[in-house]
């Protein structure tokens, strides 16, 4: 990378590799089970972000740590892959990747996620670049990592990088302060639930909006997305497709929703490309299978979408 080719786009959060599999449609406990689906594919909701903008043509780099065996190299494959930069990796010869086994419900898509963080080596404040930080268009970070994603947001705090986070869990003092310091927050209808004690996502916005000048969405699956605008909330539903594996379609509509941010699109308009390119990953297995390129955007069916947005990805 050089001077003139900074990074637009920064992202840290869980390193993970994930090990998806389709069950069969009838489990003998005890036996064995061929399988027609079975695939080891990076993940994480920060690594999926950070493929999928580096996917949309943002020149974007990662922020981890490898080391040297098997599973980081995977994790290193699976992000290059996509574009992302190396020039953020942190050389830490014992770390190892965090390792997911994500079990996919045939019948419905649905998936059920088991984890291990053994060997993992967190971030730190000092591992964080503030100096790209601050040249950066946009970071995003995740909830997992949260002295990491607190450095990079006071870094951002006050410059013009946008700054996306995704809150899927962490203690509540700590998540008040990211949704502080960040321009965008977008969290699960669940962890939503849990900040602000409110069971529905229209009341869980009005109580969370105290909290924060960000921009608040709440998302809830196939139930769709809900953001908080001049007192009231606005609904995006989602796009109904035949879906494969829901894996990793939420770190799609953060990502989406952070490209669409960054091209300078509306509320209204963020929302519906970042719903739409969500569903566009359930259609395979893994998180990573069916992301978009601006090319693949300019082919594809958009019949679906406003013509506004239209006009956008065929421009």
């Amino acid at each position: 990378m050089t001077a003139a080719q900074p990074v637009e786009v920064l992202v840290t959060g869980l390193n993970i590799v994930d090990v998806l599999v389709r069950l069969p449609e009838k489990i003998l406990p005890g036996e064995k089970h061929e399988v027609r689906d079975l695939l080891v594919q990076g993940g994480a909701p920060a690594g999926n972000a950070a493929s999928l903008l580096a996917a949309l043509g943002w020149r974007t780099g990662f922020i981890a740590r490898m080391g040297h065996n098997t599973l980081s190299d995977i994790a290193r494959v699976e992000l290059t892959r996509h574009g992302v930069r190396e020039d953020f990796f942190i050389h830490d010869p014992e770390a190892l990747p965090g390792v997911a086994l994500v079990e996919i419900d045939p019948r419905t898509g649905e998936r059920t996620v088991f984890y291990t963080l053994n060997g993992y080596h967190s971030l730190t404040r000092a591992d964080i670049p503030v100096a790209a930080v601050k040249r950066a268009k946009l970071i995003l970070v995740d909830g997992y990592q949260t002295d990491a994603a607190l450095a990079m947001l006071e870094a951002a705090h006050g410059t013009d990088c946008r700054s996306v986070i995704d809150i899927e869990a962490g203690e509540p003092e700590v998540s008040r302060r990211l949704m502080e310091l960040a321009t965008d927050v977008i969290l699960p209808l669940g962890a939503a639930k849990r900040l602000s004690g409110e069971n529905e996502p229209v009341a869980a916005l009005k109580k969370l909006n105290a909290w924060t000048r960000a921009q608040l969405i709440i998302t809830d699956g196939v139930h769709g997305s809900w953001a908080w605008v001049n007192g009231e909330a606005r609904h995006q539903p989602a796009f109904t497709v035949d879906a494969v594996d829901t894996t990793g379609c939420g770190d799609a509509y953060h990502a989406a929703y952070a490209s669409a941010l960054l091209d300078g699109l509306p509320l209204p308009l963020r929302m519906e490309f970042a719903s739409w390119v969500a569903a566009q990953v359930a259609r395979k297995l893994g998180g990573r299978s069916n992301f978009p390129t601006r090319a693949a955007l300019r082919r594809a069916d958009l019949s679906l979408l406003s013509p506004e947005l239209k006009n956008h990805l065929q421009a």
